[in-house]
């Protein structure tokens, strides 16, 4: 792309908006030159106009033009705006150099609108199963999408700002985010992606002096600049299969083949379908239940463009997940609305890394059924997909046969034989993209699981009819002989999760020593135990005891468990220096835990809190900089500028074993 240009030029290169573009806006304002028209006028009937239909919350009209994908909207215009800190690294990658008129764009004390290029701000419109219930209408409440540039890969780029005000999606709340969850946010988007997990990123972030929004108790705000290449949802489809909407769907189905998956052009070489007829992971996974429904053969394995369109998503979810999975990371609040249709981490709410592995830990003290625990998640998103699939059932259903009527046909006006033909059809394709996703979930698990063992599985990139079979053998032995003893052991000793891949990526010892009588070299034992445990256990073979507590047994039975699975890991792992070349690309120096967040959000609610609402005052940024450095640098500490707080930089990349800090829980206010 050349070198980095400023947000102007940039908008004048390729800026676009795709959403206004091609699908349908909500009746009040149905063009960028009405809204422009709208946003510039000064008299106070406009202005109550614009407080009506820019920021005045609704259920959204479908009497005249169908339901809308989306509305016309503005930022709300705050006391004062304070620049905090903008991403390097997503500066970066959208090409983009820091100046005034961006950082003004990011806060959303300016906007850009220009009618030959459909920009103007809007908010999606969505609805969504929470906790398994259907919601109704949601939408973004308070978002707002600015435009799309390209960035340094020449692909498109949906910058939005969250925290920008009310909009006919805001329902009972206030459009407003405050500071605490929006620096949560920030990081953990830039985090994650550094760390290589898909998900959204961080722009900027800026405080809100004289802004305060009720929760608990009056917090600071703050507005984040996010951006996403599409942040269309699953709940986007919600909405128009709520409201019977069929040709809003398709109009939605279409656009996201079309623009945000550029035609499906590459899926069109994907493996049949009815090669996933079996469970190849039968046995070794309860994710979804094997039945002859699962197994039932898809009578015209020719795929629709809406069949590729259903299996790319559960594919890039599958494997987003796979990727949560693997570095026991919890999203906390996955539902629908919150699912995205390429497989991103989005909406950050209570979100956290798990710092012992415990599959029941949820990181929302609200989710009090475990309904989005960390060993639910692949279910859950499955569960999410098949609401989607739900709602494409007409163009999942009609085949190759009944697509050319599907445009023009009414849900009333198809044939009970049709109908048949499509439920039958719909179930099938259903059944064996399930099944699909849980072989391509399990794949890119063990997969990301060897890697960060050290150990590569070379899974080809491609799937084919020839290469499923072996592949999944593969895969099958080395998650019950490798990964599940493993893990295992980590719930019963509750060493650090990430830290335990670190620990064993840098051991260059041997695994066994049979002159001790656990035939386990001690330095070993370190890696999985710690030392109040190796304690007990070397206290027991000393001591012969015959009776002992409970808790020495279970730690004896896991020590004969490492055993064995050194013995099976030493047949399969490369050397030290080979493993070490795997590992160290996939296992991260740091991550940024709850209490690391927790202590950053304090140096500003706690510690500057006058400052904050002192538009005048300059606040101190170090420890956000500090952090952002550690996060979007997880492989390479040479970059975290050690002279910049170095006293943290010890403390954050060092293990706590304060139980206060760990495992913590937190609400889904924001």
């Amino acid at each position: 792309m050349g070198e980095a240009r400023n947000i102007i030029l940039a908008l004048k290169e390729c800026g676009s908006s795709r959403v206004v573009r091609h699908l349908d806006p909500e009746r009040y304002l149905q063009t960028v030159g009405a809204a422009a028209d709208l946003y510039r006028a000064t008299d106070d009937e406009s202005l109550k106009r614009q407080r009506l239909v820019f920021h005045t919350p609704r259920q959204v009209s479908t009497e005249t033009n169908g339901t809308p994908h989306f509305s016309f909207g503005a930022p709300e215009k705050r006391v004062h705006y304070k620049p905090m800190i903008q991403s390097k690294k997503a500066l970066e990658d959208l090409n983009l150099v820091s100046d005034e008129k961006l950082t003004n764009l990011c806060q959303g004390s300016e906007i850009y609108f220009d009618e030959s290029r459909n920009i103007f701000p809007y908010s999606l419109s969505y609805a969504g199963f929470q906790f398994g219930q259907f919601a109704g209408q949601l939408g973004d409440g308070r978002v707002h999408n600015l435009f799309e540039i390209k960035d340094k890969n020449a692909q498109y780029q949906t910058i939005q700002l969250k925290g920008s005000g009310l909009t006919p999606y805001s329902r009972f709340a206030d459009g407003k985010a405050v500071l605490r969850s929006s620096i949560r946010e920030f990081v953990i988007s830039e985090s994650l992606h550094a760390i290589g997990i898909p998900s959204s990123r961080a722009l900027q972030i800026s405080s809100l002096p004289k802004t305060r929004a009720k929760r608990s108790y009056f917090e600071p705000c703050a507005v984040i600049t996010r951006f996403a290449p599409s942040w269309i949802r699953i709940g986007n489809f919600d909405l128009f299969r709520w409201k019977k909407d069929d040709k809003g769907l398709l109009k939605l189905a279409d656009y996201c083949i079309d623009e945000v998956f550029d035609g499906l052009k590459v899926e069109n070489n994907l493996v049949s379908l009815n090669s996933f007829k079996t469970n190849f992971f039968e046995g070794t996974s309860t994710m979804i239940n094997s039945s002859e429904e699962h197994s039932k053969k898809l009578t015209d394995d020719v795929m629709t463009k809406y069949d590729l369109l259903f299996r790319k998503i559960a594919k890039l979810n599958a494997e987003g997940v796979a990727y949560w999975q693997a570095y026991g990371f919890c999203n906390g609040v996955l539902n629908t609305d919150n699912t995205s249709i390429l497989g991103l981490s989005i909406d950050f709410g209570p979100f956290g890394f798990m710092d012992k592995f415990d599959p029941d830990y949820t990181p929302n003290h609200d989710d009090v059924n475990g309904r989005y625990s960390f060993s639910n998640q692949p279910s859950v998103i499955w569960w999410n997909l098949i609401k989607l699939a739900e709602a494409l059932v007409i163009p999942l259903g009609v085949g190759k046969e009944l697509l050319p009527k599907l445009p023009v046909t009414e849900r009333k006006d198809w044939t009970e034989e049709e109908v048949n033909k499509i439920s039958e059809r719909a179930t099938a394709i259903i059944n064996l993209t399930g099944l699909e996703y849980e072989y391509r979930f399990t794949v890119k698990y063990a997969d990301l699981m060897a890697k960060r063992l050290g150990y590569d599985l070379e899974i080809p990139a491609e799937l084919t009819e020839e290469n499923l079979s072996s592949i999944a053998d593969k895969v099958k032995c080395f998650t019950m002989d490798v990964i599940e003893p493993m893990l295992k052991i980590l719930q019963v000793t509750g060493v650090d999760y990430n830290g335990f891949f670190l620990a064993l990526q840098n051991y260059n010892g041997p695994f066994l020593n049979d002159k001790e009588p656990h035939g386990l070299d001690k330095d070993l034992l370190r890696v999985f135990f710690n030392e109040e445990q190796i304690l007990k256990i070397t206290k027991y073979y000393e001591d012969h005891a015959e009776n002992d507590s409970g808790e020495t047994r279970k730690l004896l039975e896991v020590s004969k468990t490492l055993n064995n699975w050194a013995k099976d890991f030493l047949q399969l792992a490369p050397s030290f220096q080979n493993r070490v070349q795997v590992a160290q690309k996939v296992n991260p120096l740091f991550i940024p835990r709850n209490y690391i967040l927790e202590y950053v959000a304090d140096q500003y609610t706690e510690e500057q809190r006058e400052k904050l609402n002192d538009p005048d005052a300059e606040l101190d940024n170090q420890s956000l900089e500090k952090l952002l450095l550690m996060s979007t640098n997880p492989y390479d500490s040479s970059a975290w500028n050690n002279s910049l707080l170095p006293e943290l930089e010890v403390e954050w990349s060092t293990v706590t074993d304060d139980p206060d800090l760990l495992m913590t829980q937190c609400g889904c206010s924001s």
